[in-house]
């Protein structure tokens, strides 16, 4: 089994010799996506199947056990979650959630687990990325399936928000005024008087991306203008922040579908 650890929460790839699990229960809320076949899931009292594009959602306390197949040859996986209850708790305003709907059937959802899974395994930029993208999965699982008294509780807190919002508004100009490094988001927070949680949910409500992914993109949209000016590469990606050279290639190439080298030849023949 392969652990990765971030804010308190952990995450999991596991692959049960036994090709599934008995009867048992966690203290924490498990979020889990199958990579390779099929789970019979027995879950408290009631029984389902999970497919390769479902997300499951147990609650801590919740009774589980599952068998498992795969075609011959092939080992049964998947990748777990495992969030204590004050993490969920800090994203509805302290509200207590329990999931409902045990089952999400969702392509865009399930492969958000995987990714974040090899994110956290690497070091730098990438950890804050996958937290971000965590707790986003997260938020978008409250939607669909958290308990509505919490939706409830987090509509109560408006009172809050203008205060919030003068907070993401000075996180915002901070991100602007320094594209030179990326930025932490727990330094972020402490600036902002506000847990990583909230800094993540507010931030994303008001701009539309987490504080991470706003700032690389911003980042990244500062490289293309250095390049087309014909700065080379490896002193734009040292400029920038990124790790290395083949850093800020991997993240140039992934937005904008070209590598930045190709991008400044392209730039320099059309000016």
């Amino acid at each position: 089994m392969q652990v990765s650890e971030w804010n308190g929460t952990q995450l999991a790839v596991v692959r049960p010799a036994a090709g599934g699990f008995p009867r048992h229960s966690h203290d924490e809320y498990v979020i889990s996506v199958n990579l390779l076949g099929h789970e019979r899931v027995r879950l408290d009292r009631s029984s389902f199947e999970v497919g390769a594009e479902d997300v499951t959602v147990y609650n801590p306390g919740q009774v589980q056990s599952c068998t498992t197949r795969t075609p011959p040859g092939t080992v049964w996986g998947c990748v777990s979650w495992y969030v204590p209850p004050a993490f969920v708790r800090s994203l509805t305003g302290d509200a207590p959630v329990d999931f409902e709907r045990p089952v999400l059937r969702s392509a865009p959802l399930r492969a958000e687990l995987p990714a974040a899974a090899r994110a956290l395994r690497a070091s730098g930029d990438d950890a804050d990325l996958a937290g971000e993208r965590l707790t986003l999965l997260l938020l978008r699982l409250l939607d669909l399936a958290g308990d509505p008294r919490a939706a409830r509780r987090d509509r109560a807190t408006g009172a809050r928000r203008v205060a919030m919002d003068a907070r993401v508004s000075a996180v915002l100009d901070r991100l602007r005024d320094d594209l030179s490094t990326a930025p932490r988001l727990a330094d972020l927070a402490d600036e902002a008087g506000m847990s990583r949680e909230h800094l993540i949910r507010s931030f994303t409500r008001a701009t539309g991306s987490p504080p991470y992914a706003w700032h690389l993109q911003a980042r990244l949209a500062e490289g293309r203008r250095r390049l087309r000016r014909g700065e080379p590469v490896a002193a734009v990606a040292h400029g920038l922040g990124f790790a290395d050279q083949a850093h800020f290639h991997r993240h140039f190439a992934a937005a904008y579908a070209i590598t930045p080298g190709r991008y400044r030849r392209l730039s320099a023949v059309n000016i």
